[in-house]
């Protein structure tokens, strides 16, 4: 399997101004006020436009694109946010990316075989790795998504049975950082065929984490904390580099 090219820079484009350009402070902002939703639509707008215009040739099919996909996604925003206020379904976010991804699929079968790439952008790509797109692509997704999916609880919440000890600000970044170097390694271990190799990477963070756990006061919490969050995490990778058919 291998992605329509279009799809492939409308989900580049996606990524960035869905997570990479939208702050925390505006991730939460946007969910009580239609003034930060309205500025997140309008950067993502701005974002999609930057890399179809300068990845493809203009026209009228590339207008309808950024347009399409901007007014679409702050529908579904705005659609979120009343949801969210209402608490009324769960795994939000999942749903939330599901429609937004099969939203540009839909437009990438509409207009995307009117759209052609610049020989400039096709001849920049022979300077990079063959299928550099999409590694590209894939390395966005398995770092700040994945991580907000995991961290908002839509596949296991973390904060269900006992409680385990709060970790402090500088703990939570070393953790967080942690499961990007992970993910990264395993991406590339992946990509290459070196599946045992990812043993190694696995062992070599429970080594590292086993005096913590065996010294807390709730070892039992702690250690099923630990267990389901790198499950997850390493699921999310193979997952993501398995539909990109980087595998």
């Amino acid at each position: 399997m291998t992605l329509p090219p279009i799809l492939t820079t409308l989900l580049l484009a996606h990524v960035l101004g869905d997570f990479y350009l939208q702050p925390n402070i505006m991730a939460e902002k946007k969910r009580i006020s239609w003034g930060w939703l309205f500025l997140h639509g309008l950067i993502y707008m701005l974002c999609m436009a930057t890399i179809l215009l300068i990845s493809t040739e203009f026209s009228k099919f590339t207008l309808f694109l950024i347009i399409g996909a901007g007014a679409t996604h702050l529908a579904i925003d705005a659609l979120k946010k009343h949801i969210t206020q209402k608490n009324t379904i769960p795994k939000i976010f999942t749903i939330d990316q599901a429609l937004h991804i099969t939203i540009l699929i839909i437009f990438v079968h509409i207009w995307g075989q009117c759209l052609s790439f610049r020989n400039s952008a096709v001849n920049m790509l022979d300077y990079f790795p063959a299928n550099f797109p999409l590694i590209l692509l894939g390395l966005l997704w398995i770092l700040k998504p994945v991580g907000v999916l995991i961290g908002q609880g839509d596949i296991w919440d973390f904060n269900k049975g006992e409680s385990i000890p709060t970790p402090s600000s500088s703990q939570k970044g070393a953790g967080k950082m942690i499961g990007y170097l992970e993910r990264i390694i395993v991406f590339f271990l992946l990509i290459n065929g070196q599946f045992g190799a990812i043993a190694f990477v696995l062992t070599a963070k429970s080594v590292m984490r086993f005096p913590e756990i065996r010294d807390s006061e709730n070892a039992t919490s702690l250690a099923e904390y630990y267990i389901i969050g790198t499950l997850l995490s390493m699921t999310s990778v193979f997952v993501l580099t398995f539909l990109l058919g980087l595998i």
